[in-house]
């Protein structure tokens, strides 16, 4: 029974902090913003790679729009290329033969940042870091290098990760009528 009260549902949070079930998608100022519709086209495939490779969906995410902004025609001037801005190289070595398509570009981003945080113990800062300016020179210095584009890449990731891996608990019960109920408050 409870199953099927969940099945559609979107849960979110109020600005009060109060847990909200819903089946209707949150709207800012009266529509649902470009970025989230782009980002949901995307969420099964990074869902899938994420479980795929054992990382986070909500750091991918975050990695994403930093990169991209959810358009996986982007080109940076350093020839970083789609979605998760793979240099061509690194993306020759991790199979991504189409980086411009989502699906491979996704899934050699999220390989690529697994094995960064394999290779630096799961230090998440230094594995952003070394995804921004390379892994040789964050092994070699072993911080986060003096770049102002990389320390604004990391602190843009984790200052918004940190809110992102914040999940609010769920409690669930019923009321003396039977009728179930969900709140974040505990008893």
């Amino acid at each position: 029974m409870i199953i099927l009260l969940l099945i559609g549902q979107i849960i979110s949070t109020t600005k009060t902090g109060n847990v909200l079930f819903t089946n209707i998608p949150s709207v800012q100022n009266g529509s649902i913003t470009r970025r989230e519709l782009v980002c949901a086209d995307y969420d099964h495939i990074i869902k899938h790679y994420c479980q795929l490779y054992d990382v986070d969906d909500e750091l991918v995410k975050l990695v994403i729009r930093k990169e991209s902004e959810f358009n996986p025609r982007a080109v940076s001037r350093s020839g970083a290329i789609g979605l998760m801005q793979l240099m061509p190289e690194t993306a020759r070595s991790l199979g991504v033969k189409d980086p411009f398509n989502p699906r491979e570009n996704i899934k050699g981003g999220v390989k690529y940042l697994g094995h960064l945080l394999d290779l630096f113990g799961e230090d998440l800062e230094l594995a952003l870091a070394a995804y921004h300016a390379g892994p040789g020179l964050v092994r070699r210095l072993n911080r986060v290098p003096e770049i102002p584009a990389t320390l604004e890449y990391v602190d843009y990731i984790l200052s918004r990760y940190g809110r992102a891996a914040k999940k609010n608990p769920v409690y669930f019960s019923l009321t003396d009528e039977g009728t179930p109920f969900f709140t974040n408050l505990p008893k």
